[in-house]
């Protein structure tokens, strides 16, 4: 979301609410099968064929930490550059409107460029941790003013 605020789709992974936004995502679909790599960083959980092509498959709650397993509802594609990843979210809340005032106020999913997370993602796909330091957080306050502004 630029510094103007946006659109977002707001996703569920663990006990996060992850903002992503819209202009990076290409679609959500109910999860598919998912071929392991075993050698693969933790919140990797493998490859899976969407649409003809073997789709990276990141798990977001291992990736913010998470220590309990996946138990994703949904896959959100996104868009890093030319290529798309599937994020691993257990529910896929809604597209809210998030206000630039607002939009300062919500850290950001990915900070710091130092962290071991932000680094191992880079090294995997530096397009992908542009669309994750986009993202941001949305603590639950903030998740029912938007819900009490926009009712589904």
């Amino acid at each position: 979301m630029a510094a103007t605020g946006g659109l977002a789709l707001v996703c569920r992974a663990r006990d996060h609410l992850c903002a992503l936004p819209a202009g990076h995502v290409a679609e959500t679909m109910r999860p598919l099968p998912v071929l392991v790599l075993p050698s693969a960083p933790p919140f990797v959980m493998g490859v899976s064929r969407i649409r003809g092509t073997a789709v990276p498959v990141v798990d977001i709650g291992a990736l913010l930490g998470a220590a309990s397993p996946s138990a994703a509802g949904r896959f959100v594609t996104v868009r890093a550059g030319e290529r798309r990843v599937a994020l691993a979210v257990e529910a896929v809340l809604g597209l809210r409107d998030i206000e630039a005032s607002s939009l300062s106020a919500l850290p950001p999913l990915l900070a710091g460029g130092e962290d071991a997370v932000a680094v191992a993602v880079g090294a995997l796909d530096a397009e992908l941790l542009i669309v994750l330091r986009t993202a941001r957080m949305v603590p639950e306050p903030v998740w029912r003013a938007l819900e009490q502004r926009h009712p589904e």
